[in-house]
């Protein structure tokens, strides 16, 4: 029985991972997969479209009067306490998670001024997530055991 689910585990590992392929790079699997030349197609009765490079399958183009789509959020970069000092941080979206982490050999806190955000104390090698502000604008914080410890989160639409 043990070999049995072995072998299907391994054909499972294996599908998995040429579907990923896929996912990964959509035409990889279709690069070699001729496509017809547009004057062809045409010929044919086919109906044409522009030829995305590297993948050979048809280039989509939004309607006319079409909105770009609006980039997709990214992570804000962690802030690191080490040395008695803050760094990262720097800029955010609104309401974005924030890591923290606690590179320091010390407990340390990271609490904003107006106190909209605050870690808790971190122990050496802790680590907590911060929820930025939602309105924009530039953020003060400090570690309230080590008062002298500062730093700016600011918050950008």
């Amino acid at each position: 029985m043990p070999i049995r689910a072995t072998v299907t585990l391994g054909i499972c590992l294996g599908a998995g991972l040429a579907a990923g392929v896929g996912l990964a790079r959509p035409g990889l699997l279709a690069e070699n997969t001729p496509v017809p030349a547009p004057a062809a197609a045409a010929a044919a009765g086919t109906p044409t479209a522009p030829v995305s490079p590297g993948y050979g399958r048809p280039a989509t183009s939004a309607p006319a009067g079409a909105k770009p789509a609006a980039p997709a959020p990214t992570a804000a970069a962690p802030v690191t306490i080490q040395d008695f000092a803050f760094a990262g941080g720097g800029t955010v979206a609104p309401g974005a998670a924030v890591p923290v982490v606690n590179a320091d050999s010390v407990a340390h806190t990271l609490t904003a001024d107006d106190r909209s955000f605050d870690t808790g104390t971190l122990e050496s090698g802790g680590r907590a997530t911060i929820t930025a502000p939602t309105a924009p604008g530039t953020y003060r914080f400090f570690c309230a055991i080590h008062p002298s410890m500062q730093g700016t989160l600011t918050v950008a639409p």
